[in-house]
């Protein structure tokens, strides 16, 4: 008897995001009852949320949906929207919060499963990027691959922690290193379930490959990020390959190419209402048109 489970996957950011998990491995996916359909409904309106940007929305729509796991006592759709929250406690700056999301999955493996913990331990190597702790961004990565099953799931998210581990470490060339082995393995994944890290990698494979000299590859790799984040909708990733990109123009000495970067990424960080790195790029913007008119 062939065993299967059901899952389905959305990554977004630097990392991965369960959504749902549809079903326990067994023989055959069980049917719902009318709690689980309904937190799974409320998890598939809080990802939609989540994908117009409002961050509000998706957390209150999450937690109902963990309320209702909860209840039940479905471990599996439960474990996915702490993670979900997680994502959107870390995206709106809420650090601790996520941290606390994550460390409840971390504290139960029994509970939640193996894949769950791998992409909990995962996240928590995200959030160990943004506090920074860069030990302990290394530490949880390695922890999260050793609890993941081969083929590892997130290896492509790994590897990007490792990148970017590397590079604010100074390491552009081991940065480069991890960049290119998670876009070999997010290359090699399904399409659509890797395409986020995929732009992931290639963006920060392009800010590497600037940072060594390599410009003229290094400007493919953000055009290719660029498309790839269109495509999924994401404005802060869309806003921050053309900054990327606007510094391979700097760094070729083509400022008037770099401006146009910079405007376009400006435009996409004030539509999306992202206020606080609008204002940076927008200082950033004045101080490259000063310096054209000092010529």
């Amino acid at each position: 008897m062939r065993l299967h489970c059901a899952m389905a996957v959305e990554r977004v950011g630097a990392g991965l995001a369960l959504l749902l998990l549809l079903g326990a491995c067994g023989s055959a996916p069980a049917p719902l009852n009318a709690v689980q359909q309904s937190a799974a409904s409320t998890s598939q309106s809080a990802a939609r949320a989540w994908a117009r940007g409002e961050l509000a929305q998706a957390r209150a729509l999450y937690e109902r949906a963990l309320a209702a796991a909860e209840s039940v006592e479905d471990f599996a759709l439960a474990g996915s929207a702490l993670l979900n929250l997680a994502l959107v406690q870390q995206r709106a700056g809420d650090l601790a919060g996520a941290q606390g999301r994550v460390d409840r999955l971390l504290a139960a493996p029994q509970r939640y499963g193996s894949a769950l913990h791998a992409a909990a331990a995962t996240r928590k190597a995200l959030l160990m990027l943004d506090t920074p702790d860069l030990d302990a961004a290394t530490a949880w990565a390695e922890r999260a691959e050793a609890a993941c099953n081969k083929p590892c799931e997130q290896g492509a998210a790994l590897a990007n922690v490792r990148a970017h581990v590397a590079w604010q470490r100074g390491d552009v060339g081991g940065s480069m290193q991890h960049a290119e082995q998670a876009l070999a393995i997010a290359t090699l994944a399904t399409p659509s379930a890797q395409a986020a890290e995929q732009a992931n990698a290639l963006r920060q494979l392009g800010r590497a490959r600037s940072r060594a000299g390599q410009t003229t590859q290094a400007a493919a790799d953000l055009a290719q990020a660029l498309a790839i984040d269109q495509r999924l909708g994401l404005p802060e990733r869309v806003a921050l390959d053309l900054v990327y990109a606007g510094e391979v123009e700097q760094r070729r000495q083509q400022n008037a190419a770099a401006r146009e970067f910079f405007e376009r990424a400006l435009v996409v960080y004030q539509a999306a209402g992202l206020a606080k790195p609008a204002a940076a790029l927008r200082a950033r913007l004045e101080a490259l048109q000063g310096a054209a008119a000092g010529r």
